[in-house]
């Protein structure tokens, strides 16, 4: 580094130690002489500290507390779907096999709450979202309100009216035809596939001794708008022995899906009756 006295004679062209130093013929801005003619020297920097050290005592480092960008997932406030989500779930029994122990106001608070569920729907033209594909558990399938004067030809009309009733619901009501001394039956499960029949209900049954079977229900579901399916039966098995509908009796229902998410599928028949899916 050089010294001061070695910049003044080169801006000067004294003579340093025998030497004579010509001026230097480079213009020199009054900036850049007032830099050269104040030099910074290591020693002009506080001696406390070394040449190697940090010096990071010279700086006010602000520690920020962890908590501060810490996210609280347990006291997340719910948005309002979640809020809608439990609020149904607090009604629906814990399996469909025990759905008529739901009372006529508890069916009544689902109903609103699905409507509520149904403004919120996050997913435009759900029928085409693959988010309708997978296995999904069948937890909740309305009804009718019963009438004042009995009718009785009233199941019967509604049975046409509505398009017969849902596969999910079809297997189950076979399943549970068995006798109930000799077999057990499970859950429901139903998957959409992409592949035709894409749906396949299916009930899984134990029977006396512990073998283990299904009753199984495939339909066809044809995409016939954004909102809306046609949904076809087309087989029925049982313990193994599978029946192939025939064209004349096969039943089928439009299917409106009026709410899917990644865990939850609410649909509609033809007559608006709803059913609600969880994902598996």
């Amino acid at each position: 580094m050089l010294k001061p006295t070695v910049i003044g004679a080169l801006l000067s062209g004294t003579v340093v130690s025998g030497f004579t130093i010509q001026p230097a013929t480079v213009a020199v801005t009054a900036a850049a002489s007032r830099n050269l003619a104040k030099p910074l020297f290591m020693a002009d920097y506080d001696d406390s500290y070394p040449s190697d050290s940090s010096e990071d005592a010279h700086f006010e480092v602000k520690e920020v507390k962890e908590e501060e960008d810490t996210i609280d997932v347990e006291n997340k406030p719910s948005t309002a779907t979640e809020t809608v989500v439990s609020s149904i779930m607090d009604y629906l029994p814990s399996s469909l096999a025990s759905s008529g122990s739901i009372t006529a106001q508890d069916r009544a608070s689902i109903n609103e709450a699905i409507l509520k569920l149904e403004a919120l729907n996050p997913t435009e033209d759900p029928v085409y979202s693959p988010l309708i594909n997978g296995v999904w558990t069948l937890r909740y399938a309305g009804g009718y309100s019963e009438p004042k004067i009995p009718s009785p030809t009233r199941d019967l009309a509604l049975f046409l009216y509505a398009g017969g009733y849902s596969p999910g619901l079809f297997a189950l009501s076979l399943a549970q035809k068995l006798p109930s001394q000799l077999v057990e039956v499970g859950d429901l499960t139903i998957s959409i596939s992409r592949g035709q029949p894409r749906i396949e209900a299916k009930v899984d049954v134990t029977l006396l001794g512990g073998s283990e079977e299904s009753v199984v229900v495939t339909a066809r579901l044809e995409e016939d708008s954004g909102l809306r399916f046609t949904e076809t039966y087309e087989s029925a098995a049982v313990l193994g022995q599978t029946v192939d509908i025939p064209e004349a009796l096969q039943y089928s229902r439009d299917l409106y899906v009026s709410y899917v998410d990644e865990d939850i599928l609410v649909v509609r028949d033809g007559s608006g009756v709803p059913e609600i899916l969880v994902r598996n």
